[in-house]
C-alpha cells in the first residue's frame, strides 16, 4: 500500500512539474508590448503581470510563456522548423535576427524541447510557409488564429518641430515611394540636419511591413508599372519604385531596432507597431488627424471588428496581383478539413472607417496541431487567451490608449482546443 502511495505522490508530482513549463515561442516584435509588456530585450521569460502572458500566467496558475521577439517570418520559419533554426537556438539582443526562440536559456529551462510551443506573426501563413511546416514537422500541421491588432505608426525625429506632425495618407504614399524627400515637402521646417527625409524600415521578414504595404497598396494610386506590393519583406513591396535607397534609405531588425535607429538620428522617419514606438518615447505623427495609439479600433469597444465574413479558412497568402500589388490567397494544397488556419483577408482591414486611424496590421497566434505533448493542455489555453475573458479583463496592455487592441470576432475557445490533437 506505501508503495502505490509513493508511486502516486511521485507520477502527480511529475505531472504537475510537466503543467508548470513554460511554453516556448516568439516570432511578430508588433505585439511584443502586449504579450509581454518589457520589450527591453529580445527575451522575456517573465512577462509583466498585466501583459497578455503575465494575465495568461496568473489565470491558469501553474501555466507560464517566455517570448524572443525575432520578427514575424522567423517565427514561422522556426516553428515550421526550417533548416538553420531551433527552438534551443538563442534569442540575444541586437541587430542580428535570432534563428531560434532561446529554449536552452537558463531563464527558459527548456533544454529538450523539439518544437516551440507557439509562434506569433502579423504576415498570415504563405504557400511556402505550410509548405516548409509539412516538410518539416511530419504529421503534424499549423495552426493559426487572429489574435489581437495594432496601430502602424509612423515615427519621426525632426528637432526643429515645435508641434506634432500631422500627415495625410497621399503624404505617406509620398514618403515611402520615394517622390517626398524633403521635410520641407511636407509643409513643415527642415530639422538642423539637413532637408532630406531619412527613411528607415524593416529589413527582416515583418509583420509590420506586410500590413504597413497592405495599407500602402490599397490606399496609394500608381500604375501598373509603379505601385506598392503587399509583401512581408518591404524592399519586395517599394521594388517597383527602384528602393530601397542606399544613400538615404537605412534598414533594421525589428520593431525596436527601427524605433532607435530613427531616435538616433535626425531627419529620419519609418514605420513602427505603436506600442514598442510609445514605449521608446518616439515622436509618432498623426496620419488623417487620427493617432494610431488614441485612434486605434472602435472608439466605444476599443477593439477591432472581424466579421465571419471576413475570414476564409485553410488559405495561404500565394503572392500579390502583378498589376496592382494586392495580395493573393488560396486553398492550400493538401490541407486538413478542420477550421484551424483562420486567415483574415487583408482587405478587411487594409483600410479603415474615416473615425479611426487607417494603418493596422492583424497579429495571428500559431501552434503545432500534433507533438505537443505534455504541453498540450497549457498550448490550448495560450492560442485561446485572446478570447479568453478572464485572461482578457487581467491584460491592461492592450486595449484603449495602447496602441493594440483585441479583435472581436467569430472565434472561441472551443474551436481552438478542438485544434490542438496532441
Amino acid at each position: 500500500m506505501n508503495k502505490l502511495a509513493g508511486a502516486l505522490v511521485l507520477t502527480l508530482a511529475a505531472a504537475s512539474s510537466a503543467h508548470a513549463a513554460i511554453q516556448v515561442g516568439g516570432g511578430a516584435t508588433l505585439p511584443a508590448a502586449g504579450y509581454v509588456g518589457d520589450v527591453t530585450h529580445r527575451l522575456n521569460a517573465s512577462p509583466d503581470a498585466n501583459s497578455l502572458l503575465g494575465a495568461f500566467k496568473s489565470v491558469y496558475a501553474n501555466s507560464g510563456a517566455s517570448y524572443c521577439q525575432t520578427g514575424s517570418g522567423a517565427g514561422k520559419n522556426i516553428l515550421a522548423g526550417v533548416s538553420g533554426t531551433s527552438v534551443q537556438n538563442a534569442c540575444p539582443d541586437g541587430s542580428t535576427t535570432p534563428t531560434g526562440f532561446g529554449a536552452s536559456d537558463p531563464s527558459v529551462n527548456r533544454p529538450t524541447l523539439t518544437q516551440p510551443n507557439f509562434a506569433a506573426s502579423d504576415s498570415p501563413l504563405s504557400a511556402t510557409d505550410y509548405s516548409n511546416y509539412v516538410a518539416n514537422r511530419g504529421s503534424s500541421r499549423p495552426l493559426q488564429f487572429p489574435a489581437v491588432a495594432g496601430g502602424i505608426a509612423i515615427v519621426y525625429r525632426n528637432d526643429n518641430l515645435a508641434s506634432q506632425l500631422s500627415l495625410s495618407t497621399a503624404q505617406v504614399c509620398g514618403i515611402f515611394n520615394g517622390s517626398i524627400t524633403q521635410w520641407t515637402q511636407l509643409g513643415v521646417t527642415a530639422p538642423a540636419s539637413g532637408n532630406t527625409i531619412k527613411v528607415v524600415y524593416r529589413s527582416d521578414g515583418s509583420g509590420t511591413s506586410f500590413g504597413f504595404s497592405n495599407f500602402l497598396s490599397a490606399s496609394c494610386s500608381g500604375t501598373v508599372a509603379q505601385h506598392f506590393k503587399t509583401d512581408q519583406s518591404f524592399s519586395s513591396a517599394v521594388s517597383l519604385y527602384s528602393l530601397p535607397n542606399a544613400t538615404t534609405w537605412t534598414g533594421a531588425s525589428g520593431n525596436q531596432n527601427v524605433v532607435n535607429a530613427i531616435l538616433g538620428a535626425d531627419g529620419s522617419i519609418g514605420y513602427a507597431e505603436a506600442a514598442n514606438a510609445q514605449a521608446a518615447f518616439g515622436s509618432i505623427a498623426l496620419v488623417n488627424g487620427k493617432d494610431p495609439s488614441a485612434d486605434l479600433g472602435d472608439p466605444s469597444t476599443h477593439k477591432v471588428t472581424i466579421n465571419s465574413t471576413d475570414v476564409v479558412y485553410n488559405n495561404a497568402i500565394t503572392g500579390v496581383d502583378a498589376n496592382t500589388g494586392r495580395p493573393t490567397f488560396a486553398a492550400i494544397s493538401g490541407a486538413p478539413s478542420t477550421s484551424c488556419i483562420a486567415l483574415v483577408k487583408p482587405d478587411a482591414y487594409a483600410t479603415q472607417p474615416t473615425d479611426r486611424y487607417p494603418i493596422i496590421a492583424v497579429s495571428y497566434l500559431l501552434g503545432n496541431s500534433q507533438g505537443n505533448g505534455a504541453d498540450a493542455a497549457d498550448v490550448r489555453k495560450l492560442l485561446g487567451a485572446p478570447y479568453t475573458t478572464a485572461v482578457v479583463n487581467a491584460t491592461a496592455t492592450i486595449g484603449a490608449g495602447t496602441g493594440l487592441a483585441f479583435l472581436s470576432a467569430p472565434f472561441t475557445t472551443s474551436q481552438i482546443n478542438g485544434c490542438v490533437i496532441n
